[in-house]
């Protein structure tokens, strides 16, 4: 796949100096964070962070539901208002900070707006969960994961039908957020069989492939006006928007789990 977006990563990872009121709850290799720390890097805004230590289910700690009740990250939390969602507050820190870097989500009544709406749309509707669980649980439909075998041996283990009765458990013990819990509770449960299905992991890794395909017919469209005009392009004109995010983010992505090389073989 045509462009480079190593520089943005690299830059996902700095808290800017200045103050501009914002407190990040993350984890470091949450797919969904780094969405909205990358977001933060090309606005140029500086944030607190605090980690949210998922291999000790820290995000189930009655604090944290109480922030998040589907006991996610990322959540943004800036003068007294707190989102979750990384779609919601990547447009968040669009809209409060229009003029802060560049517009990440154009107007959807110009053609760039509607380019990003677009990708942004499809990249979104990925299930990148997927890809993550489904190659540490079957490794021979990856090549060259980045993740040591120790790490992916652990995550193998990781979200067990002890964690689904610790849910049900603080569900009784904390009654405010017991509906919460038990969500949660059954979507662990739904995740427990999904990483058992191969057939649907490939599948979905299949359709990966398709979403592609139309990503770099749009790739060589920018790399013609690129030749024709002499000015760089991303994935949908001369701005870096919200689509390039998830776009770079989804190939950091599969390049630690190791799907990239499979992604790029007939996509030079």
């Amino acid at each position: 796949i045509a462009l480079t977006f190593n520089s943005k990563m690299a830059a996902s990872s700095t808290t800017r100096n200045g103050d501009h009121g914002l407190t990040l709850y993350h984890f470091d290799s949450s797919f969904f964070s780094t969405k909205v720390r990358l977001a933060l890097a090309v606005k140029g805004l500086s944030y607190r962070k605090h980690d949210v230590f998922h291999a000790g289910e820290e995000n189930f700690e009655p604090w944290f539901m109480r922030l998040n009740p589907l006991g996610e990250v990322p959540v943004l939390v800036h003068g007294g208002k707190v989102i979750y969602d990384s779609t919601r507050i990547i447009d968040y820190l669009d809209t409060v900070f229009h003029d802060k870097g560049p517009r990440l989500a154009p107007p959807d009544d110009t053609d760039l707006g509607r380019r990003v709406r677009h990708f942004r749309d499809l990249l979104d509707d990925l299930p990148v969960e997927w890809y993550t669980y489904g190659s540490f649980y079957y490794p021979e439909l990856a090549n060259d994961s980045l993740i040591p075998g120790i790490l992916r041996r652990k995550a193998r283990h990781a979200l067990t039908p002890s964690t689904v009765q610790r849910l049900r458990d603080l569900a009784a013990a904390y009654p405010d957020l017991a509906e919460a819990y038990l969500a949660k509770a059954d979507k662990v449960e739904q995740r427990i069989r999904d990483r058992e299905n191969r057939g649907q992991i490939e599948k979905v890794i299949d359709d990966l492939w398709v979403t592609l395909d139309e990503v770099e017919k749009e790739l060589e469209e920018r790399k013609k006006e690129e030749e024709a005009t002499g000015q760089q392009q991303w994935l949908c004109g001369e701005s870096f928007t919200a689509a390039d995010i998830m776009l770079s983010c989804l190939l950091h992505r599969l390049t630690l789990v190791g799907l990239y090389s499979r992604a790029v073989q007939q996509r030079p």
